[in-house]
């Protein structure tokens, strides 16, 4: 699974997201349920995970510019190995959701990524994807919006070259057809991100 898309067709949707990650849902800190709902014997623990450093940068009232009444959805994961390096907000409806997270490629690959997807959306499951330069956010920027069938959600990637890493901010909404988005000057994601970007760590 990709960090950078949450396996693109899923993008926006956090519970597909959680379940993607974990390959099980609804587990418990001391077991993961069978299908059948019983605990497994000497199955994976799994645990609800401290914030990311990253929700230090895209607080609460960050978050609440693009989804109203935003709420920080906790991750839950293995209790041994690594947490995801991504902070989440979603809306106390579940139709909008913002999150923020270290892209698991080279700008340069997430830009071919994002054209290699504008010229096959379908594979995706996306439509009217489109791919633009940004000006005055890191080194050098890109938005790809696009629309997911499926899901009926209307999706925009910000993605940046900080200098240090590459940058995702992603803001997903439900929508029952496909909108058309406001140029990239005047879009409030590539807005956000610009108000971030000095207060996201330098390491990895």
């Amino acid at each position: 699974m990709m960090v950078r898309r949450f396996s693109r067709a899923a993008a926006g949707s956090v519970a597909v997201i959680a379940c993607a990650v974990l390959s099980a849902c609804g587990a418990t800190a001391d077991s993961t349920p069978s299908a059948a709902g019983t605990a497994v014997p000497g199955a994976v623990k799994m645990k609800t995970l401290p914030a990311s450093r990253l929700c230090t940068v895209l607080t609460k009232d960050v978050a609440e510019r693009l989804v109203a009444d935003a709420r920080f959805t906790a991750q839950v994961g293995p209790d041994k190995g690594d947490a995801l390096d991504v902070c989440d907000y979603a809306a106390a409806d579940g139709k909008a959701t913002v999150s923020l997270t270290p892209a698991t490629r080279t700008y340069a690959g997430e830009l071919s990524a994002a054209h290699a997807l504008r010229t096959n959306p379908a594979s995706a499951g996306m439509r009217d994807v489109r791919v633009e330069t940004v000006s005055g956010l890191g080194r050098t920027a890109f938005r790809e919006t696009a629309y997911q069938t499926q899901a009926g959600q209307q999706l925009t990637f910000v993605v940046w070259d900080s200098g240090a890493r590459t940058w995702v901010l992603t803001f997903a909404a439900t929508a029952d057809t496909p909108t058309t988005p406001a140029t990239a000057s005047d879009d409030k994601v590539v807005r956000t991100a610009r108000s971030i970007t000095a207060k996201l760590p330098a390491g990895k």
